[in-house]
């Protein structure tokens, strides 16, 4: 058997479609819930002291709500992306499903792959797709409660790292090569909760969120050992040096992960660990 066939591979693939497909619903619904939920938490709770009583309070009062919701709602959509991540394979803990999907005629890289990619669809359509359809259900409630229509959709990509115009020289945290830093990290991070899905066979987020904190403060103690967090950067070649250092750990990092995660995946046995997939 190759170990990639484009054929086979779409046969799998479709097949993880069919069978996820509920888990893509269920994850969209739960999450445009949990967006109006913030929504209708800011207008009744959080800032319902407001008295919007004429036209300049009631567009200063929908900003501040939607600026709160869309920092809260881009908070809540990475952690679903985490999630989701750290259990993929949730079904094939059980003996019975992990034997019919070890059992399928396909090679462990175009199982590994279409997986991932259903991943990436199902964070996708449940953590950003459902927020512009809970933003356009709060946009229709503002229009007919007579408020300013305003979008969130600034505010929820607002939390994340972009880059901004400044004077032509000035170096500043938002710069392109500080934008790649992050998201890099972000994705490592993602990364590294896959692999923990893959390891871990029960308590999937609890379980890596644990390992995570404890390594996360593990560097960076050592890093305020080593005196690196107050190495003085007076230049920006000296900051845009750090910052490619940095990017290039982090898509190592992120190659890491994911080549650890391909091979623990490998390695699956119908019979394993009570806690982890070895």
């Amino acid at each position: 058997m190759k170990n990639f066939d484009i054929h086979r591979f779409g046969r799998v693939l479709k097949l993880d479609f069919f069978e996820g497909r509920k888990a893509m619903m269920w994850g969209a619904l739960c999450m445009v819930l949990l967006y109006l939920f913030f929504f209708w938490f800011a207008h009744n709770i959080g800032f319902h002291h407001y008295n919007p009583n004429t036209p300049e309070l009631k567009a200063t009062y929908v900003y501040v709500i939607c600026d709160s919701v869309g920092v809260f709602s881009a908070i809540a959509m990475y952690i679903f992306f985490l999630i989701s991540a750290c259990t993929l394979y949730r079904g094939e803990q059980k003996k019975q499903q992990r034997i019919a999907w070890l059992m399928l005629p396909a090679s462990n890289l175009e199982k590994f792959l279409s997986r991932w990619i259903f991943l990436l669809v199902f964070s996708v359509v449940g953590g950003l797709l459902t927020f512009f359809v809970a933003d356009v259900i709060h946009m229709a409630y503002l229009w007919m409660t007579d408020y300013p229509v305003q979008s969130a959709t600034d505010d929820f990509f607002k939390i994340f790292p972009h880059t901004r115009t400044f004077p032509t020289g000035a170096y500043t945290g938002d710069s392109p090569l500080s934008v790649t830093k992050e998201y890099t990290f972000l994705i490592a991070v993602h990364a590294f909760y896959l692999l923990g899905g893959v390891f871990f066979k029960r308590f999937h987020f609890i379980a890596v969120s644990t390992v995570h904190v404890i390594l996360f403060a593990g560097i960076v103690a050592i890093a305020n050992m080593l005196g690196y967090r107050d190495t003085p950067f007076t230049t920006g070649e000296a900051l845009a040096l750090r910052c490619i250092i940095q990017i290039t750990v982090n898509v190592g990092l992120i190659a890491l992960f994911t080549w650890l995660a391909y091979r623990l995946f490998c390695r699956w046995q119908v019979v394993t660990h009570k806690f982890v997939n070895l």
